[in-house]
């Protein structure tokens, strides 16, 4: 008799004890400890570092025209007068034009003439020629002939002309009165002003 029952008692403890492992306790352990697993994962810290690219210095460059040798916005350009001309005389001077800025230039420039019966007879010819007091001669012809313009503005160089920083260049301005000028060009003045304008290139 106890033989039979100490088999059922030990047949009964297996019993329980894979009804226990196999219960539901034990699979919520085992998913506590993988909850547990994945918030200990999460805490880890992570390693960044940082760089930064300093640029050099930026700046800009200038624009300085110089009319014989001077860059103020009104330059004297005395030696080009002439009085008591007759039809068919002339006078004639040198302009040095530098470019006394950082940059590269071009640059135009206009007759402006104040209003008179004068100024249509006198032709202006501008070269890079050199002077002799009444002409121009050698150098290439930049514009030839043209007649001044009564309170107005002649285009004498149109296309602009390009020089590089440090570099100058001189012009010889050549002014004939027209030898079929009538005699109401008689005791008539004009002034003129050469207004030059750079940009850059």
């Amino acid at each position: 008799m106890s033989r039979h029952e100490d088999s059922s008692s030990v047949s009964g403890l297996g019993a329980r004890a894979r009804s226990v492992m196999s219960g539901s306790k034990p699979r919520a352990i085992a998913s506590l400890g993988i909850v547990l697993g994945l918030g200990a994962i999460g805490t880890l810290a992570a390693w960044s570092d940082t760089a930064t690219a300093t640029s050099g210095v930026f700046s800009t460059g200038s624009i300085d025209l110089q009319l014989n040798g001077d860059s103020g916005s009104t330059v004297g350009f005395t030696t080009l007068t002439k009085t008591g001309m007759m039809p068919g005389n002339s006078v004639a001077a040198t302009l040095p034009v530098k470019n006394n800025g950082t940059g590269p230039f071009s640059y135009t420039m206009a007759a402006s003439s104040t209003s008179s019966a004068l100024a249509q007879y006198l032709k202006v010819t501008v070269s890079t020629g050199t002077s002799n007091g009444t002409a121009c001669s050698g150098g290439t012809v930049i514009a030839n002939n043209v007649a001044l313009v009564s309170g107005g503005s002649a285009n004498l160089i149109g296309t602009g002309r390009s020089l590089a920083n440090g570099v100058s260049e001189t012009l010889c301005f050549q002014v004939v009165l027209d030898s079929a000028a009538p005699t109401a060009a008689q005791n008539q003045t004009v002034n003129t002003s050469f207004n030059f304008n750079a940009t850059t290139a």
